[in-house]
């Protein structure tokens, strides 16, 4: 066996492990610390070219993927703000400034926790997301019945600010993280959103280099808006919406949407370095990718990417 199998095999079963265990919140992986280390890539093609043994070239490239490996892992990923906020609070923005106890007495980390929560109101009926929150960890799957939206955040990167403005029937939700300094491998910027099930959603997503799953299974959505860096993007759409548009401008990312078995599916992807999984599609005379009940079905989904060197996979889900 050639030692560079050994090496990508060790490698693509060690990346491949540390993923599933972090999906599983055993340990902390961070996809974008990695993704700084692009440089070792150069360090490795220059290892692979001198004039050494094959095994020496081996054990020299494995310990660079060691070192990245446990440099990604150094990010916590696990929700740690859930242990520094309370549950009820009388207004509807809630900072907290506090100091990280594992850190030096003369470099001590500031961490931020954030709550911002609206009461609902009967008459709003639709309302607009506006995030441009740098980078991190972002989830949205729970409803919330008592408010019209519920963010909780802690971070360590900056502090957040959020205002809702409304006008008749609808709101129009900002939630900002300023002044963010992003540094790789000690991040710590994790969110959980909580929508209105009772409201139409238009949502509108700066995210950067993130770590982002958003399952709206249980929400009203008619758009999706993400603009992300290097990202991990997995979207599940339900079908309480006739029509949903989803746009997503990224870098390199990795991306999959979960849609409804019956609902009808078209994909518009100008860019030749997106990687296409796409079952039961066609393409058509415009260059999209349509699934073959898109003119019956009363469901129809839209889907824009526009990214860089990414893999875009749509999948289909039974309700079963």
């Amino acid at each position: 066996m050639e030692n560079r199998n050994i090496f990508w095999g060790v490698l693509l079963v060690a990346v491949g492990g540390l993923f599933i265990l972090d999906n599983m919140d055993l340990i902390n992986f961070s996809f974008s610390a990695l993704v700084g280390l692009w440089p070792l890539l150069l360090v490795l093609w220059g290892i692979s070219i001198l004039p050494m043994k094959a095994v020496y070239k081996t054990v020299g490239g494995l310990l660079i993927a060691v070192f990245a490996l446990v440099y990604a892992s150094t990010s916590d990923k696990t929700f740690w703000w859930q242990d520094h906020i309370i549950d009820k609070f009388d207004k509807n923005v809630h900072m907290d400034y506090g100091h990280d106890d594992d850190d030096y007495d003369d470099e001590e980390e500031t961490y931020y926790t954030f709550i911002f929560d609206e009461e609902e109101d009967d008459n709003i009926t639709e309302a607009k997301l506006n995030m441009d929150v740098a980078a991190g960890k972002f989830r949205i799957d729970e409803p919330t019945t008592e408010h019209i939206i519920d963010f909780g955040a802690y971070s360590n990167i900056g502090p957040y600010t959020g205002n809702m403005v409304m006008n008749g029937n609808s709101a129009e939700i900002h939630i900002d993280l300023e002044d963010g300094v992003v540094k790789n491998g000690t991040n710590r910027n994790k969110a959980s959103i909580k929508l209105n099930p009772k409201i139409d959603w238009d949502l509108n997503l700066n995210i950067g280099a993130a770590d982002f799953r958003a399952d709206l299974r249980k929400f009203k959505v008619s758009k999706v808006d993400i603009d992300g860096g290097a990202s991990a993007i997995r979207v599940k759409i339900g079908d309480l919406q006739k029509e949903t548009y989803i746009k997503i401008d990224a870098g390199a990312a990795s991306i999959r949407i979960d849609i409804p078995e019956g609902a009808a599916c078209k994909v518009d992807s100008k860019s030749f370095l997106v990687d296409l999984e796409l079952d039961n599609f066609q393409k058509n005379e415009e260059g999209d990718y349509v699934t073959s009940n898109y003119d019956e079905s009363d469901q129809k989904i839209t889907i824009n990417i526009d990214a860089a060197i990414s893999k875009l996979k749509v999948d289909r889900y039974s309700k079963q």
